[in-house]
């Protein structure tokens, strides 16, 4: 899978420790982050650029579209990095189930108090309606992910965010998230053990110290 980020030059500050993060962690990944402006490149990285002046869901669209749809990636934001080694098994086996569209998408996180297991993958469970897809990082192919961002309305990432929940694709597409039994964090988020990552590290603005005080300073923020 190619490893997707979206990014802006304003949070420039964040990358590198997504770059250290992301290389430690998952070295022999493809990666490609889209940006509004190409900064020095880095060795194993592509970069796709985006018009500022388009709204969010727009710049994440026309950098999709310069992609094979049938690709399978794990799209992230910036801030969402790893701060331990992932299970690269269970990716894989995620990314076979995405490829046979058997689950059309897998968030890596678990948002919600509901648990609807999956009847055949005992580490995945269902998103309910109201949760079809959020800002986290996410297996899926290109052209799914391209028709989320074409459809759905949000000038702003949270905007979009709050319209991508409740999507009317929640009828269209299978939508689960992976969950270990790991422990909760924060009011909406749970660890996890399959791709333990920070969810997410800047607040406003600032590191998130408050909740990931221990991972971000391992990171040496």
């Amino acid at each position: 899978m190619k490893i997707i980020v979206y990014t802006h030059k304003d949070v420039d500050w964040v990358w590198p420790y997504w770059y250290q993060q992301t290389d430690k962690y998952l070295p022999q990944f493809e990666k490609i982050m889209f940006v509004n402006t190409t900064p020095n490149k880095k060795e194993n990285y592509d970069y796709i650029e985006y018009d500022d002046t388009l709204t969010y869901t727009k710049r994440v669209a026309s950098c999709l579209e310069h992609m094979n749809d049938e690709e399978v990636i794990i799209f992230h934001h910036e801030d969402m990095f790893l701060y331990d080694t992932p299970d690269l098994n269970l990716l894989n086996e995620y990314k076979k189930l995405i490829i046979q569209d058997k689950v059309h998408l897998i968030k890596l996180l678990r948002n919600g108090d509901n648990l609807s297991p999956h009847p055949n993958y005992p580490s995945l469970y269902y998103n309910p309606s109201n949760l079809f897809f959020a800002i986290q990082p996410t297996i899926i192919k290109v052209k799914t992910l391209k028709e989320i961002y074409s459809t759905t309305p949000g000038n702003t990432i949270w905007e979009f965010e709050a319209n991508a929940m409740k999507s009317s694709l929640s009828s269209k597409y299978i939508s689960c998230f992976a969950y270990d039994q790991g422990n909760k964090r924060g009011r909406n988020h749970w660890d996890s053990n399959i791709y333990p990552y920070v969810a997410t590290a800047v607040v406003k603005g600032k590191w998130n110290i408050s909740e990931y005080k221990t991972e971000l300073n391992q990171i040496s923020i």
